[in-house]
Formats: structure tokens, sequence, C-alpha cells
């Protein structure tokens, strides 16, 4: 479908104040007398509202994007910074005047590359950006904000590239080309692996860097790393992935509106000022520098953006911000990307070989209309997902949209087999999909397994066990008392219980007391459900994304913390209090059923499948009550779907790892079964007494990169490796060395006893 120039011209506009408001506000819906709206009629609706269009002409698009400014606006306005002038955003200089370091050493040609890492990915083929890459010979990091290349053979750094006004935060890597990715402003938090949630995109109310710019640059690594481009656009990066030598990039920008930083309070000029917006005003604009020249403009046509067919300031299409996908040929000269872009946000980003996923989180809330129901219960949560084929190097094409109910983790919640997309989402209660009772989460035939030990007790409980030790096989764990309040700690203990996303309250109800009066009559509550998970299949149907099967009732009042998809099986985990973790037989997609649960205390964030029928899991022991202990290291045997069992588990009590949130910290080398993760543990505390006058007090949090091995169903410690006042952000294997990387220097050692080899400072 396409929209054509018509007769909103002039329409007016919402000012530029909600243009900061995020796209997870959702409007509001009526429903008589608190009924639940029909699932399948609502599912039909939300996937019809989310299909694509695009405009045939610039006048179509400024007039739909007023339109649905307009109906966002509020009836009284409020004091927000507005958007101000764009940053310059043109490099200083000549592509080619940032020239990079070279050692006195250059990387000697290497006979034959040693076996090594690369970036933990999602799918195989598909690479992600990350601070560190390694083709082997050489170890190209950017963990202190510049461009540091390591020769893998004599240890010795062989170029460097700081690029000007700005720090690199990541990259790609293809032959003797690496992309830099570079910070223009605030961070933007995301989960690859964990909490998967990104900050809002500048221009929300409050938040510095309005005018944030995304920027790339290309450089050549056949000598001293040299810059060859450089692109910056509107916006903020939000991820990233490469196939061959292509690299898509998505950009989240927000509107850029012509106007100076004082605040606006008045409505009328507000809305005067959306009057007279240009299309310049609305879409993303771009600069390059590149072979000697400086260009710059809308990065994209009118005719090349999308929006979803949901009306003009509906949730999904607000006018507030706008998402682009840039492709790069890393072998060829930088250019602007060649970009698509779409009326929407994005939360997730999840690519296979030939196609890339947007995924975009909005909610409703249901108000009824019934003047003695109080309430109409939480939003209802949907997730519209935008498929493009990016098959080959050409540009990407949007070709079907969905839609599934729920939010996700991250984007290790969608997953591609065979032509059908997989996905994971925790259900708000109240929403219409949700059955207010029902069976169990196990259907007839499958396996609940608690592994509480006989009698209740658990030996060596959880939390017990010294920093090294290795948990015994019996997995710790234990339903909660009856009489125990939900999400609280145990025996009264002190500690904060991790709250449920769904919204429930978790405080202990206080005791009832007597009453002189008799019990008023309440008006009645809008009828409710809890929260749950599910599994949604989804197929390609023309330009439709459309159910074809699903698994739910997963983990009822708690949310999905990590989900792993390994072929025809998925693995789920779920948590409020205890961690059941979810088989899931995708076979039959049609079809899918859970198989096995298994309930322990705390979760695993990140799951890591291995041979043997194995999966390790990184998360978070936890008491009975759901108050977290510490850093959990699990290995569960998954071999009979029917019956998982955690057979081996290493705890670090009061410890946190990057590896629950950001997958690329995860390291497992399958050759023997090395597995490596980040730690940072329990402040040190030395005797004040000891410290000299005027000296700085040394108590700070232990940090360390954990090296363990996996030895058939036992987890065994092989050491500890730290860095000199520094943080170990990743870790990586090349040969028969451990190379740990943080943003003092990097550390090599035998990777069979963890003893140092070689410091390589970078800082």
């Amino acid at each position: 479908m396409r929209i054509h120039d018509g007769s909103t011209r002039g329409a007016a506009a919402l000012p530029i104040f909600v243009l900061a408001a995020g796209l997870v506000v959702g409007g509001c819906t009526s429903s008589g007398g608190g009924s639940k709206p029909d699932p399948e009629r609502t599912t039909v609706s939300n996937a019809e509202s989310a299909r694509l269009s695009t405009f045939d002409s610039c006048g179509a698009l400024v007039d739909d994007f007023r339109a649905a400014a307009l109906r966002n606006m509020p009836e009284e306005t409020r004091s927000v910074p507005i958007a101000g002038e764009p940053v310059a955003g043109a490099p200083a200089a000549a592509p080619n005047a940032a020239e990079g370091k070279s050692a006195d050493l250059a990387a000697p040609a290497a006979p034959t590359t040693p076996e090594h890492s690369t970036t933990n990915t999602q799918e195989v083929g598909v690479d992600e950006p990350d601070l560190v890459k390694s083709d082997g010979r050489r170890v190209l990091t950017v963990a202190n904000g510049r461009l540091t290349v390591v020769d893998t053979a004599t240890h010795r750094v062989t170029g460097s590239l700081a690029v000007p006004g700005a720090r690199a935060t990541e990259m790609l890597l293809s032959g003797d080309r690496a992309l830099l990715i570079l910070d223009g402003g605030p961070s933007l938090p995301k989960g690859k692996g964990g909490s998967g949630k990104m900050a809002p995109i500048p221009g929300d109310p409050g938040l510095p860097g309005t005018n944030m710019q995304a920027r790339f640059v290309l450089v050549d690594l056949t000598g001293a790393p040299r810059t060859l481009g450089d692109l910056t656009v509107d916006g903020a990066y939000a991820d990233a992935r490469q196939v061959g030598s292509t690299a898509r990039i998505v950009v989240r920008s927000r509107p850029r509106l012509n106007t100076s930083t004082y605040r606006i309070s008045d409505r009328d000029k507000a809305v005067d000022r959306i009057r007279r917006s240009t299309v310049g005003d609305w879409l993303p604009q771009f600069t390059l520098a590149a072979n000697g020249r400086t260009e710059s403009g809308n990065l994209v046509g009118c005719d090349r953006v999308s929006r979803p067919a949901s009306r003009a300031g509906e949730p999904g299409h607000t006018g507030a911000a706008t998402l682009s996908v840039l492709s790069f040929d890393l072998t060829r000269d930088l250019d602007k990307g060649d970009p698509v872009t779409v009326a929407a946000d994005v939360n997730n980003v999840y690519a296979s070989e030939s196609n890339l996923y947007l995924a975009t989180t909005t909610s409703r809330r249901d108000v009824s209309k019934d003047a003695k129901v109080v309430g109409g219960g939480p939003p209802t949560t949907t997730t519209a997902i935008n498929q493009l084929d990016i098959s080959g190097k050409g540009t990407p094409k949007p070709v079907a949209t969905g839609v599934v109910s729920g939010t996700m983790v991250n984007q290790y919640a969608m997953s591609e087999l065979g032509g059908n997309l997989r996905v994971a989402t925790t259900l708000s209660p109240g929403d219409p999909t949700i059955p207010q009772s029902g069976p169990g989460n196990i259907p007839p035939g499958g396996t609940t397994r608690s592994t509480t030990a006989p009698g209740g007790s658990v030996p060596g409980a959880p939390g017990t066990f010294k920093p090294g030790t290795i948990a015994p096989s019996a997995a710790q764990g234990s339903a909660a008392p009856a009489d125990s309040v939900p999400g609280s700690a145990p025996n009264g203990s002190s500690g904060s219980a991790i709250a449920p996303s769904d919204g429930t309250d978790t405080r202990p109800t206080p005791p009832s007391m007597p009453s002189a009066r008799p019990p008023t009559a309440q008006p009645p509550i809008a009828p409710r459900s809890s929260s749950e998970s599910a599994v949604t299949v989804l197929a390609r149907n023309g330009d439709k994304l459309t159910q074809i099967g699903r698994v739910g009732g997963l983990g009822r009042t708690e949310r999905i913390m990590g989900v792993r998809f390994a072929g025809p099986i998925a693995y789920v985990v779920t948590f409020r209090q205890t961690d059941p973790l979810y088989t899931i037989d995708l076979s039959d997609p049609r079809n899918p059923r859970t198989v096995g649960e298994l309930k322990i205390n705390g979760y695993s964030a990140y799951l890591h499948p291995i041979a043997d029928g194995r999966l390790i899991g990184v998360g978070q022991d936890a008491t009975d009550g759901g108050m977290r202990l510490g850093t959990q290291v699990s290995l569960f045997d998954v071999h009979t779907l029917a019956d998982p069992t955690r057979v081996a588990q290493y705890t670090i009590p009061s410890g946190s790892s990057q590896a629950e949130q950001d997958a690329h910290a995860f390291l497992y080398w399958p050759k023997d079964g090395t597995v490596v993760v980040p730690v940072t543990g329990t402040y040190s505390m030395p005797d004040r007494t000891q410290i000299a006058p005027g000296e700085k007090y040394p108590g700070m949090r232990s940090s360390y990169a954990l090296v363990l091995r996996v030895d058939g169903t036992r987890i065994v410690e092989v050491g500890r490796v730290t860095h000199p006042d520094s943080r170990i952000l990743r870790s990586l294997v090349v040969g028969d060395e451990l190379w740990t990387v943080s943003a003092a220097g990097i550390s090599v050692d035998r990777l069979a006893d963890v003893r140092q080899v070689a410091w390589i400072p970078i800082g």
C-alpha cells in the first residue's frame, strides 16, 4: 500500500514536547463492564495495524507525521526542553587526515592462522558488533575508546587510531577493514543475552543529548590503521549485524525541528511550529566525509519511508521516532548506507543469514465504561515485528509484519528456523490471550521436576558455599512455604526481593485487624489474570507474519529471564521466586508443546547449549523468597527433554557478572570445555589503621575473569585473572592462550593453567 498526498495538508500536529514520549506509552480503548476482548479478534486487528505502507511523496509524509503528532497532543502543555539545532557532524579534516600511529615493529605475516575464538553470537554465520574482534593473526579492541591492534604472535601493539571528538564503543571486522561504531553522546545500554532494555532515544523529557548523532568510521588495517570514510547520522545507534562482508546498521532517530533550545509552554506556538514543519524536520540527516569530499542532506528519500497501517497517532506510529537500516559492504568505499526507514521505534534486533527482524513493543489500556467498575487493569502489551529480506548485498526489503502478545526479554527471544520465526514473550496481567483460570503449566504427559531434597532440607543451601567451591550435583532449591509472602526474604531476613515485572505487589500483607464497623460493600474490580509467558511460531503469508502455533502457560505470575532456541528446541527460564527451566519441543511448529520443567532457586539469564545434551546457564542464585545471593554458573543435563536436571553448580556469593546482561562477555571454548565469565565480587575492606595519613582508602569491589572448565558433569575452577585497577570486559582464545581485555590492557595467559605469559598495556 502507498500513502498518497491528499486531503490532510496543513493539518495541525503535535508540539515538540509530545515527540519526546516513548512509543511504549499506549492509547486507551474501551470495553464494556470489564469484559475481556476476543483474543483472536485483537490479534487480527493488531496484525492489520502493523502492516507497512510506503509514502509516494514528501507532502504525504509530512502531512502524515503532522497528523500523528496532533493526535498525541495533551490538552495542557508543560514546560519541557525543545530539540535544538543539530550538532554539526562533518569531521574537521578530510578522511585521510586521521592517520593511526604505527609501532616500530609491523605485524609479520603469519604462515598459518592459529585456532581462535570469535564473538559469542546468537546465530552461526551472523556476526555481531563488539568491543573486541580477532582473526587469529591479530586482536583488535576499542575497550578504551580508541582502536588498538595487537599481533598475536609477538604480543606487540602494531597500530592504534583515535577518532577525534568521539569514543569507539563497538566494531565489525571484515578482512583488512574495520567499521568503528562511535559513541556520540550518552550510551544506550543493550541487553545481548540479559535484560534487553534499551534506554529511551534522545529527545525524551529531561534527557540531555537531544541532538545525539550516530557515527561510523571505516578503517583500513593493511598498515597503520587509517580512516577511509566517516559517516554521521541523526539519532542513536541501536544495533547491527553482519553476514559476510555486508553490515546492516540500525539507527533510531527523533524528528529534528528547527527551533531554539528555549522551553515552550504555549500550546498554540507549538502547534504553529509543527504546521510549518518540512520534510527535513521529520527525517534524519547525514554528513559523509569520504574520498576527499564532504556531503550532507536527508538520509533517505520520502519514497523509501514506510509506516504502520495503523491510524496516524496510534501506538506504533506516533510520529515520535523513525528507525533506519543502513547497509555497508565493508570491502567498498563508505557511503550513506543505501537506507530504508520505518516510522517506528525498535526495542530488539535479530537476524538470520537472510532476514532481519525489528521488534517494537507498545501498550494499550482497556478502560471500563461502567462507573461502578474500578480501574481497567494493567496495560495490554503487544510487540510488532517487521521482517526485512537481507539476502545478498542489496538494499533491505521490508517483506512482512506480524504481532505477538507480550514483551521480549532481549534479542534471544527471537529465532528463525525453516522459514518460521519463533518468539518468546511475557504477557502482562489482564492480557486477553491469558485464561483467567486453567490447568497447570505442564500438559498431560509432560514432567514437572523439583529438586528439593527429601524432607525439604537442602544440604549445602544456596549462598553457603565459599568462593571457589563446587556445589553438590543435587540441585539446590525448594518451593516457598505455603504461608510465605511472594517476593519476600525468608524468615524475616533482610534484603530486597526481585520485583516482578508484571506489577504484582510483593509487599507483606499485614494481619487483619478487628473492626467495630461492619464491612462496607466495595465496587467491583475489573477482572485480571496473572502474568505468564508463551512461545509463538509465526510463518510468512504474503506480507503478513501469521501465527501457526503457540504454547502458553509458562511461569504464571513470573517473567522470562532467559531464553535460548537450539534447533527445534527452546529453553525458557522464568523467575519470580524460583527458576522454572522449561524445555519446549518445536519440531512440529504448528503444535509446539512444553515437555519438561525443572524448578530450582534463582535463575539463568544467559543460556548456552553445548555438546552431549548439556546446557550452561549464567545468572543469579537466590533464596526461597527470591532474594538474589550472587552469580551462579549452572550445568544442566537436557538430553532427556522431559527430565531436565541440574548436574553441577558453581556459585560466587554476592557476585555479579556482565555475562548475565551481555552474551558477548561469555566465552566457551568447546575444545577443552573452558568457560570464562567476568565477575564483580564483594567489596574488599582493608584495615583502616594500615592506611597512611592522606592515602586514599583502597576499598573496592573485586573484579576478575573466572576461568572454569566443564568436565563431563562437573564444573572445575581453573583459576582467576585480574587486571590492575580495571574491570575485565572480554575474553578470547588464540591458540593455547587465553586473552582477557580491559580498558587498561590485555593479559595473555596459558589456557591450561592460567599462568601469565604477557601483559600488553593499551590505556
